[in-house]
């Protein structure tokens, strides 16, 4: 029995295995496990196929083709288990340390974190669940982990013609009766100063929200990776899985919080049965 790590055991699962079964047509073929994923609703694996071959093919000879025979057992259940991941929802707990290691940004590394958050759940259910696999199959394949650099982009007051704006809050009733805060220009051009209780507001030169979707994708990564470790953990039959050390937020030196988690869903229509080609 081999000891392995899940990225080892998905590596070689989705490189070295779910590509047999298709003969001399290889993953085009009906037969091979990858179009058997592909027609249990499971489109996306067709896009990720195409890197399998490219990565395990020798290209030099145009008669070669991925090694053939049935699937192991265990590339099998690794292939189930991804599949099942499409029945997990994401879940964003407080404290996600997402920019932790950014300095003091006046408010808005905080109002970036929720625009990203938004901008993630905005997607279908479908898509933020096939975007689970994605991720998974993707990084197998290629070998690496998502790309969680987030360099601090420069911060500047908020100008108009090269001067800083003041703003204020003042309470507004509107037509109905109903009142509500709002936020007006807090300068008084006769006086030639701010008004009282006048505050300043930052911006920064460049947006950093697809740094921060890069993040969350990475803890989307390792979330899933430790959901693998536990539900393939007794399944397997030639390789004994060992814990995973990876880091929710390894931009963190010794981090060991919170990080993204999964609630399980109520979607059965990828829940047929993963089996090797006939």
């Amino acid at each position: 029995m081999k000891t392995i790590t899940i990225e080892e055991l998905l590596h070689w699962a989705f490189v070295h295995e779910l590509g047999k079964g298709g003969g001399v047509n290889g993953l085009d073929h009906s037969g091979s496990a990858w179009r058997q994923m592909n027609s249990s609703s499971w489109g996306l694996v067709s896009n990720y196929a195409e890197l399998c071959t490219l990565i395990d093919r020798d290209r030099s000879a145009n008669d070669m083709w991925i090694e053939q025979g049935a699937p192991h057992d265990d590339a099998l259940e690794v292939g189930q288990a991804v599949k099942d991941l499409a029945n997990l929802e994401v879940v964003f707990p407080e404290g996600l340390a997402l920019l932790s290691d950014w300095p003091e940004t006046h408010g808005l590394a905080d109002e970036v974190i929720a625009h990203a958050i938004g901008r993630y759940k905005l997607r279908s259910p479908q898509t933020r669940q096939t975007h689970i696999i994605g991720l998974v199959i993707s990084m197998a394949v290629m070998n690496r982990i998502p790309d969680f650099e987030a360099p601090v982009p420069e911060i500047q007051k908020i100008s108009r013609h090269g001067q800083p704006l003041w703003f204020v809050k003042q309470k507004y009733e509107d037509a109905f009766g109903r009142s509500m805060i709002v936020e007006v220009d807090g300068y008084n051009p006769k006086a030639k100063r701010p008004l009282k209780g006048a505050y300043q507001k930052y911006e920064f030169l460049t947006d950093p929200t697809a740094d921060i979707m890069g993040r969350i994708d990475y803890q989307v990564w390792v979330a899933a990776l430790k959901q693998l470790e536990k539900n393939l953990m007794t399944r397997l039959i030639d390789h004994r899985l060992v814990y995973s050390d990876l880091s929710f937020a390894p931009w963190l030196e010794g981090y060991d919080g919170v990080g993204i988690s999964f609630n399980q869903t109520n979607r059965s229509a990828v829940r047929e049965k993963f089996s090797a080609p006939c």
